[in-house]
């Protein structure tokens, strides 16, 4: 039933992923702050659940525009059910909010980029929104990748494709720091020109953590052993596997991500657990996989935050 219910992309989905995500925000805020809930923290879960299903909405709207790499219904629930998993830290900065917003549209641009006549047109936006993202955190410039696949994968090797790329790196850095004088962003937390590393240590992990480790081991077995056919499954499939394994890089590092380590590689693991969802062979196996999940979770969850 629940498979059926997300067979496909539509108002039905829609609605019950809404709903979903709703239950699930609700839960993990309650788990966090039950010892003083109040219904002030139904304003901060309206505000989140909004955030988060403009997110899904984003994401399958972009995905549509594709040919040949549309999601599948199913992805509609796996944002969610992978969110409660998610090991849920002090709260959601705004910059983090802005740096995945970039990094979904970015995965378009790099489909158009590869694809399109205007290549140099899309490698010049590609190449603004990394800069974009590298001022909010420095340790982003590491998706200049981007940029430079594109290049090489179309073959790129002239003037107007290497000042598409370098223009951007020095244009967003100057409109910044000439605006800075007149609007600090600085006093929204949004700007971390300072790299600072904080690496991983195996005795610091909590339950949650090693959770999470779960999804991120079906990923990787999902970007090693379920490959898509088609140029532009692939490529889409391929941008995602690169956010993935850049996201790692940065999570074991810890570069300038306070204590949402792992979140910047949030969206690649839902992908990638959807299309593990997808690729089960019966539809009574993968409503098991659901249903089991989410339950375990949320018994996980009551009992972690100690609600239980």
């Amino acid at each position: 039933m629940i498979v059926k219910t997300f067979n496909k992309v539509g108002l039905k989905a829609y609605l019950y992923s809404f709903i979903f995500s709703l239950a699930v925000i609700f839960l993990i805020n309650y788990c966090k702050h039950h010892k003083d809930w109040n219904v002030n923290n139904i304003f901060e879960i309206l505000i989140l659940w909004i955030i988060f299903a403009f997110f899904i909405f984003f994401i399958s709207f972009l995905q549509s525009k594709k040919s040949s790499s549309k999601l599948s219904g199913i992805h509609l629930l796996t944002f969610p059910l992978v969110f409660l998993f998610f090991p849920n830290g002090p709260g959601l900065a705004f910059s983090k909010i802005v740096i995945g917003l970039i990094l979904v549209y970015s995965e378009h641009i790099f489909i158009k980029a590869l694809y399109s006549k205007s290549k140099n047109k899309y490698l010049f936006d590609l190449s603004i929104f990394i800069s974009i993202i590298a001022l909010i955190n420095i340790a982003l410039l590491i998706f200049y990748v981007f940029p430079i696949i594109v290049v090489f994968n179309q073959k790129l090797y002239n003037i107007k494709s290497l000042i598409a790329i370098l223009f951007p790196a020095l244009l967003i850095p100057f409109i910044f720091y000439s605006l800075d004088t007149i609007v600090p962003f600085d006093l929204f937390g949004i700007v971390n020109n300072t790299l600072k590393i904080q690496p991983w240590g195996y005795l610091d992990q909590t339950n949650g953590d090693w959770l999470w480790f779960l999804i991120l081991t079906v990923s990787i077995y999902v970007t090693i052993f379920i490959r898509p056919k088609g140029n532009e499954k692939y490529s889409a499939f391929l941008f995602m596997t690169t956010w993935l394994y850049l996201s790692f890089f940065i999570g074991f590092l810890g570069l300038n991500l306070d204590q949402e380590r792992w979140l910047l590689g949030f969206v690649p693991a839902a992908f990638f657990f959807g299309i593990f969802i997808e690729n089960l062979k019966s539809d009574k196996l993968k409503n098991s996989v659901i249903f089991l999940a989410a339950i375990f979770m949320v018994i996980f969850k009551l009992v972690d935050f100690e609600v239980l």
